[in-house]
């Protein structure tokens, strides 16, 4: 195994040196490395923005930022280019900050550090953040290329945890009638729909009690492979809550036990890789409820091992004495164990498609609530509002406070757009072969743009991204020059849109 690593200063904004500086497109890839070491979690990209302008100054691009965050830069057409439509490259600032449990880094303060493996690229023990960074650094390559129409580059905040960037950009933010979302994963596909969604927010009041004659045990999940809750909720990946949760019934059917805490997930639209939990059992029955623990955790770890062959199910003692106070403990136990996860239905139309998911996705334990976040999607409207509202009557039966955000859009483009056409030939051209036209479950920010203009054409691409949302994200190489190519290609031929 080949592997390149070489680490960087967090404290100034220089390098030992460069890791990706030997990969095709430089352009591109130097680009990439530079946005690798800026941080920009969601909702925190004020570092990534003032990056982004410091930039646009330094190359003489035109920069303009709303309100929100969001940043639109334009360049005018080179000569000869001047009749040429205008051509919007979209990506988004944000990453999802996800990481191994012995990794230490500070996702607000630190650079990733990222390092070659083989053919792919990725990031030690930490998400990439090549979705969306690799996106970024083609919109912001096309700015600095030579024979190109007018140009607009639009990045958005937040779209990893509310797509808040594109709910609040003003109509007539970005000009261009075209629009290419640099935001999918799949080399060979371009998307033309993905799914809507929305989430809802359960939140517990509970009391603790101490039981001074009753002990704690303490089960922790880890390991599992995670992922993104739209592209891999179809996939054989266990949830760590559920299982966790599981474990605990399977106890409770046995010896009367309550929660003392339990929290798991992270992100709302990542599949929860780790959950832990401590409960108390009378002193008298300890052994016993860890017997019964061990014996289970020796099943699932053998009927799991296939799909989930990294797993660790950790039992051990602790000492805390509180625990919540039964009734709620039970109604915590029974709701957690109700919320679906998981593909509710799949399309009748695209085969193997995911039309409607629920994602169990973070479980916080505090002072005196319980926080649980949930996340849906669906391609069709009506399910996915009956599915929040069967959300909203199952967190009132347990008697939390239910908190659903706006929905976001579904998206589909017209499959005989003259912008899919123009893409699909510029591919094909590229490739040398056949190209895909795929729906996704996962939402893109694409039904927030078209809102603003119904004769707005858009379609997304990407290179190929495995594992996004998980620390094992990593992008493959020779896919970063092939999707450049096809961009490249797309700017150089959209004058024939007129």
């Amino acid at each position: 195994m080949n592997i390149l690593f070489l680490r960087y200063k967090s404290s100034d904004d220089r390098m030992e040196k460069r890791v990706l500086e030997n990969l095709e497109p430089t352009v591109v890839w130097n680009i990439f490395e530079d946005i690798t070491r800026v941080p920009r979690p969601s909702k925190k990209e004020e570092k990534i923005r003032s990056w982004i302008k410091h930039w646009a100054k330094k190359h003489n691009i035109l920069i303009k930022e709303d309100n929100v965050g969001n940043i639109i830069l334009t360049k005018e057409a080179t000569l000869g280019y001047e009749n040429y439509p205008t051509l919007v490259l979209q990506a988004h600032m944000d990453m999802v900050c996800q990481k191994n449990p012995d990794v230490k880094i500070d996702f607000e303060k630190d650079p990733l550090k990222i390092k070659i493996i083989n053919d792919y690229v990725t990031a030690e023990g930490t998400t990439l953040g090549a979705d969306n960074g690799i996106g970024m650094a083609y919109c912001m390559a096309a700015l600095t290329s030579k024979d190109h129409g007018p140009l607009e580059v639009l990045f958005t905040v937040d779209e990893e945890t509310g797509l808040t960037g594109a709910f609040k950009m003003k109509k007539k933010f970005f000009s261009g009638k075209y629009l290419l979302n640099l935001d999918s994963e799949k080399i060979g596909e371009i998307t033309i729909s993905s799914a809507g969604g929305g989430n809802t927010h359960y939140i517990l009041p509970i009391k603790y009690e101490e039981k001074k004659s009753w002990e704690a045990i303490k089960i922790s999940i880890k390991g599992l492979k995670g992922g993104h809750s739209g592209v891999e909720i179809h996939l054989p990946r266990l949830n760590a809550i559920k299982i966790v949760i599981a474990s605990i019934l399977n106890l409770k059917g046995k010896i009367d036990l309550s929660i003392s805490n339990v929290n798991g997930g992270s992100v709302h639209n990542a599949i929860p890789r780790e959950a832990k939990c401590v409960l108390l059992v009378p002193k008298i029955k300890k052994s016993e409820a860890v017997k019964v623990l061990e014996e289970w955790k020796t099943k699932v770890l053998c009927e799991k091992k296939e799909h989930e062959p990294n797993m660790k199910i950790v039992i051990s003692e602790t000492d805390e004495v509180k625990v919540v106070v039964k009734e709620q403990s039970d109604s915590l136990l029974n709701l957690l164990n109700e919320i679906p996860h998981g593909p509710l239905s799949f399309s009748r139309e695209i085969k193997g498609l995911v039309q409607t998911s629920n994602n169990l996705a973070i479980v916080e334990t505090g002072k005196d609530k319980i926080d649980i976040f949930l996340s849906s999607r669906s391609s069709v409207n009506e399910e996915l509002e009956e599915l929040r509202k069967k959300l909203k009557i199952l967190g009132k039966k347990y008697n939390a406070d239910v908190k659903q955000e706006e929905t976001y859009p579904g998206w589909k483009l017209d499959p005989k757009s003259p912008f899919l056409t123009l893409i699909k030939n510029s591919y094909e051209d590229v490739l040398k072969n056949e190209v895909s036209i795929k729906a996704i479950h996962a939402g893109l920010e694409c039904g927030l743009f078209s809102k603003f203009d119904p004769k707005l054409q858009i379609a997304s691409i990407g290179p190929e991204i495995k594992n996004v949302h998980t620390p094992n994200e990593r992008v493959y190489i020779k896919s970063v020059g092939t999707a450049w190519d096809v961009i490249r290609k797309i700017i150089e031929n959209i004058g024939t849109l007129g």
